[in-house]
């Protein structure tokens, strides 16, 4: 009898158990797939967030609803037609942009929401704060518009990222640099100056920075730019105007600038101030790829002549019928603001998870792992020019890539590289980066 009773007692502790577990859910047909969407809603990155939500609405809508003619992933039929027709629901936490915030969050979207993915956190240094939590729990994570390389070389068996990192697309600028005296661009472009805020994402791009400048070897034609200056701010800055100063006395012909959105504004208003304008400014993602900021731009040609690089050529992708259809669900939820690629990169990326999941035919995390590692997505299914989606052994997809792309005066980005597209794109760069006194004889107020 006493066995029996043990026995008895160690089965309800183990149910209890599995009741209590994060996998643990109800036998039965699946009829909601959660996706857990962790995002700096508020707080120095909020401006980012609120696109990575549009573009979660835009996803949510695309796979709910029926479009007989948009050739994306889910785009015709209702719901995932792999569970029965189950629709997705975002389950949507704000973090305050606070590292320490996303971590509690995401513990509670995968214990007590009980998500079957979780998308985010949109900012690499706080998705490196989450990682190793959800890797914990052994439920997929994604962040595709994270851009640092260091997100897919810990070796974590849950995260994949469909977008390219910043070691392809930093390297497009300085190819595209190295390059352009040869294509009618300036032959003197001799030192660089790096301004980076201290966040793992700009950190990251301050380190491939340093490599691609000092070890010409990694750029196909070779030579290098003397760094005269390398300064890290803080993230959050309201002033940078000794900083402004410091660039100013070093006269780099180059400012390699990785800021936030609201970073770079206190950067340009302590340049105009202090007159300070290179030959070039050259970035990457941070403010260049925030489509309210460049919206916001428009009025004083505050952003005319910057380059940068970007995962796509947006006015070549959006030609397409496919970019022009989701642009329009977009536009439903961003209030008429228009897709940029920041967007672009977490529509592309969430529309993967959502196949992933519709091939999986289940909302277990090994099957979910199996139909990940089964990709192959083709072009013509995106909005987005990647070569594809398919992931090497470490969950990065081998086939994004990298363009450099130039905001015009009519604040529009044209792309300069690589040069069969700047061909196809038809725009000549400006050169130099033009003086404040001449945006503001353009400006629109």
């Amino acid at each position: 009898m006493r066995i029996f009773r043990l026995i008895v007692a160690v089965t309800a502790l183990s149910v209890v158990a599995f009741q209590m577990s994060p996998g643990a859910r109800a036998a039965g047909p699946v009829t909601e797939v959660l996706i857990g969407e962790l995002l700096p809603l508020t707080g120095n990155f909020a401006s980012l967030g609120q696109q990575y939500l549009w573009a979660g609405q835009t996803v949510e809508d695309i796979v709910n609803n029926d479009y007989p003619d948009l050739k994306v992933p889910l785009g015709p039929g209702k719901g995932f037609s792999g569970l029965g027709g189950a629709k997705m629901t975002l389950v949507v936490r704000d973090d305050q942009s606070r590292g320490d915030l996303a971590r509690t969050l995401a513990e509670q979207l995968i214990t007590v929401n009980k998500v079957h993915w979780l998308n985010g956190e949109g900012t690499s240094g706080n998705t490196s704060i989450i990682q190793p939590l959800v890797e914990s729990y052994g439920i997929p994570m994604s962040c595709h518009p994270c851009a640092s390389p260091t997100l897919t070389e810990k070796g974590f068996k849950w995260f994949w990222r469909t977008g390219p990192n910043d070691s392809t697309m930093v390297a497009s600028v300085f190819q595209f640099l190295k390059e352009w005296p040869n294509h009618g661009g300036p032959p003197d472009l001799k030192t660089i100056a790096l301004f980076t805020c201290d966040n793992l994402f700009c950190q990251d791009n301050r380190k491939i920075a340093i490599e691609l400048a000092e070890n010409p070897s990694r750029l196909a034609m070779g030579g290098g730019f003397k760094i005269v200056a390398d300064l890290t701010t803080k993230t959050g800055a309201t002033t940078l105007a000794s900083e402004v100063q410091r660039l100013q006395t070093a006269n780099p012909d180059i400012l390699f600038l990785v800021q936030y959105p609201a970073e770079t504004t206190v950067f340009q208003a302590d340049a105009k101030r202090a007159g300070f304008m290179p030959k070039v400014i050259a970035t990457s993602n941070g403010a260049y790829s925030d489509q309210t900021w460049l919206v916001a731009q428009k009025a004083t040609a505050g952003a005319a002549g910057w380059l940068g690089r970007d995962p796509t050529a947006i006015d070549l992708a959006s030609k397409k019928a496919s970019w022009k259809k989701v642009n329009e669900i977009y536009k439903k939820y961003s209030r008429g603001q228009e897709m940029g690629e920041l967007a672009m990169r977490e529509i592309t990326g969430m529309l993967w998870m959502a196949d992933t999941i519709n091939r999986a035919k289940s909302v277990e995390p090994a099957a979910l792992a199996k139909a990940a590692s089964e990709t192959n997505t083709t072009p013509d299914m995106m909005i987005i020019d990647y070569k594809g989606i398919r992931f090497n052994n470490k969950q990065q997809n081998e086939l994004a890539s990298g363009v450099v792309t130039q905001i015009g005066w009519d604040d529009e980005k044209h792309t300069i590289w690589p040069w069969e597209l700047a061909s196809q794109s038809g725009f000549k760069p400006i050169f130099p980066s033009p003086s404040w006194q001449e945006r503001e004889s353009r400006s629109k107020k």
